[in-house]
């Protein structure tokens, strides 16, 4: 991806180990306070020419490894935000160099609402599958904080729509995004949410101060305590505990304090034993210890 994007890319953790498409940098959205993944990244969207010579490029070097990829992500932050006829150019210049499974993509709910069910019919006909929504958190009032541009009436209102159609998607829940003021409204608004909507994975991620972020000024100010670890631990347990659904439940992301993954759900018990014995066997100073460790080699991994 030289050429195409910074250092580090972002792809959705179930799409991981597909083949890497770049479409778009940044994200269009850009006004959540906790991130800044795309810190000083103007939205853009790449030339037709640039992709499929990028394609090109990596088919042969693809070819010299002695592997062809047939599931494909578009990056970056949202590429399902831009026009459905550009989208549609891209897929068919994957289609016309590789064999194709499925092509996925990172979408904001609201992208998915302002799209047409005829729009997103003509890209799924071309293989768009397993979206993956960033949703966040089912509170409203956690939403509006941090300035996420949709509420969670939207996030259920766009996976419904996907279901309809047949689109698989998974989603993204942050644990501690509501810091101590929010917690509970949080992980009780999350877990309604979840139990509304049937997405083929749930990825639990950890609410990270980035220094970069709006959200450490709020920090900073007293605007916002973040959780200690064994109350993020408390959210995660409440949640799962409240989750009723048949998924995939991924907290394996660094961020989190205890790498778990789960089908749910006949893993539930055993997800929900690891996590209580985590925390009963550790005191915060030992969970904090072991938070530290992981982030001093987090750029050696």
């Amino acid at each position: 991806m030289d050429g195409f994007y910074p250092m580090y890319m972002y792809t959705p953790m179930p799409e991981m180990h597909n083949e890497m498409v770049p479409v778009t940098s940044g994200c269009s959205y850009k006004k959540c306070l906790y991130c800044d993944l795309n810190y000083r990244q103007s939205f853009h969207i790449f030339k037709l020419e640039e992709i499929e010579e990028f394609l090109l490029e990596r088919k042969e070097k693809l070819k010299k490894m002695g592997r062809m990829p047939r599931r494909f992500t578009l990056l970056e932050g949202n590429p399902l935000c831009v026009k459905t006829e550009y989208l549609e150019s891209v897929m068919g210049l994957i289609h016309k160099h590789f064999e194709v499974d499925y092509i996925s993509m990172f979408a904001r709910a609201s992208d998915v609402l302002r799209k047409s069910d005829e729009e997103l019919l003509r890209l799924k006909k071309l293989g768009m599958d397993r979206l993956c929504l960033g949703l966040e958190s089912g509170s409203d009032e956690v939403l509006s904080f941090h300035m996420k541009g949709h509420s969670s009436h939207d996030s259920v209102r766009a996976c419904r729509k996907l279901e309809r159609l047949g689109i698989a998607y998974s989603v993204y829940i942050m644990l501690g995004l509501g810091g101590k003021t929010m917690s509970m409204e949080h992980r009780v608004q999350t877990a309604k949410m979840l139990n509304m909507i049937k997405p083929f994975e749930i990825v639990f991620v950890t609410t990270v101060i980035f220094k970069r972020a709006p959200l450490a000024d709020y920090v900073r100010e007293k605007k916002f305590v973040r959780l200690k670890v064994k109350e993020v631990l408390e959210e995660e347990i409440y949640i799962l505990e409240n989750l009723n659904i048949d998924t995939v439940v991924k907290a394996t992301h660094k961020t989190n304090p205890l790498p778990l993954l789960a089908k749910f759900p006949e893993g539930k018990e055993m997800m929900l034993e690891k996590l209580r014995k985590y925390y009963e066997e550790n005191d915060e100073k030992e969970l904090r210890a072991n938070e530290m460790r992981k982030w001093s080699i987090w750029d050696k991994e």
